[in-house]
């Protein structure tokens, strides 16, 4: 068929179309693959985060627990304080036999009926209940449970934050007689925080009840104390408002945040791993343009050579259009080389035509006047 002026206006057309079909279909693979990145974070990888870091905590504190319980049970430390706490010696040897043993950052022993600190280095304090910093003590006096984890600054070793497991001691005949314990330096956690932040690229912090910030990574903002400081502020309290895990993604400075907040019970803290979407949407974003720009150069390319091919076409159907140059006499054409040919041969190379020769009957007649001609023959 051959090309006329319709037809040649239809590549526009064609070439918009194939440009647009490249365009719809790399932006909704971006745009599926980006929601898909979106959902993998919030409900699969800052989940799993959590609970990696919390089954890391609860394994690193088995050990201090179980030291703590042999501790509580042990008939020397029992009977020491039956028989009246005599020779502060002998107590401050065993703690500091613990502390050495174990390789605890610090071991105790308060006592119900005297009201002592003992301390591995030798007698802390006596136990007040007007001193707020003894709180702990007549809480844990008070427990339903046998023990309790808790986080405060270690008076003995400089008020640094340490972990305290808290265990309550009983004598034979199950009557309360003090606490007993060890304690680990949250340093531990810490580094554990920044493993998980190098690994994973993610920000994590604890916060407690009040929404003070109690530990977290150096990649954290260390002027913001509390998360009433936080521009979302309103978001994390009406999250935490449920008892499920909560999870949730909002704006900060133009970054999309994916937050998942778990609630330790062992501290009373809050955990809270949060990742920025940026940088991997940035991987999306490129592969979207390297997409783009292959899909401009095809049809770039294919533009080319429908282009030469329709140009090629459109010369030699214009040449037979055109005013052809024709001998009187022979009937030859004369091509824009300025070569004469015969009419097969020039229409030959400018179509597809094929010819295949005979006679007219007019010159049937002409040349051969003796050949009777039959009507119905062609």
């Amino acid at each position: 068929m051959l090309w006329d002026n319709r037809n040649i206006r239809l590549l526009p057309v064609i070439i918009v179309l194939l440009v647009t079909g490249f365009l719809i279909t790399s932006l909704t693979s971006y745009f599926v693959s980006r929601e898909s990145l979106r959902l993998e974070i919030s409900q699969n990888e800052l989940p799993l985060t959590s609970d990696n870091i919390y089954s890391e905590i609860q394994h690193d504190l088995l050990r201090p627990v179980f030291i703590s319980s042999v501790m509580a049970t042990d008939t020397f430390l029992r009977d020491w304080v039956i028989n009246g706490e005599v020779e502060d010696p002998k107590i401050t040897k065993y703690l500091n036999e613990i502390h050495n043993k174990y390789n605890t950052f610090t071991s105790f022993f308060v006592s119900e009926k005297t009201r002592i600190y003992y301390h591995s280095d030798g007698i802390l304090k006596k136990i007040s209940s007007g001193d707020k910093r003894d709180e702990w003590y007549f809480r844990v006096k008070d427990l339903s449970s046998d023990y309790e984890i808790n986080v405060d600054p270690d008076q003995a070793n400089k008020d640094t934050m340490t972990i305290f497991i808290n265990y309550r001691v009983f004598d034979y005949n199950k009557n309360y007689i003090g606490v007993t314990g060890v304690g680990l330096t949250v340093n531990a956690v810490k580094k554990l925080i920044e493993e998980y932040q190098q690994k994973y690229h993610r920000t994590i912090f604890f916060f407690d009840k009040n929404g003070e910030v109690k530990l977290s990574g150096s990649d954290f903002d260390n002027t913001i104390n509390n998360i009433s400081q936080f521009e979302n502020y309103s978001l994390f309290k009406e999250k935490l408002s449920f008892n499920e895990q909560p999870s949730f993604t909002y704006k900060r400075d133009d970054q999309v945040i994916h937050t998942n907040i778990r609630y330790i019970k062992e501290f009373k803290w809050y955990l809270v791993v949060e990742q920025s979407e940026n940088e991997i949407i940035e991987q999306i974003f490129t592969t979207l343009m390297i997409n783009i720009s292959i899909c401009i150069a095809i049809t770039i390319i294919v533009l080319i050579f429908v282009n030469l091919s329709v140009t090629t076409y459109k010369k030699r159907i214009e040449t037979l259009r055109g005013i052809v140059p024709i001998c009187s006499f022979c009937k030859q054409i004369r091509d824009d080389s300025g070569y004469w040919n015969r009419v097969e041969e020039y229409v030959a190379k400018h179509t597809e035509a094929k010819f295949s020769h005979g006679i007219c009957p007019d010159c049937l007649e002409k040349h051969y006047p003796d050949h009777k001609f039959d009507e119905d023959e062609d």
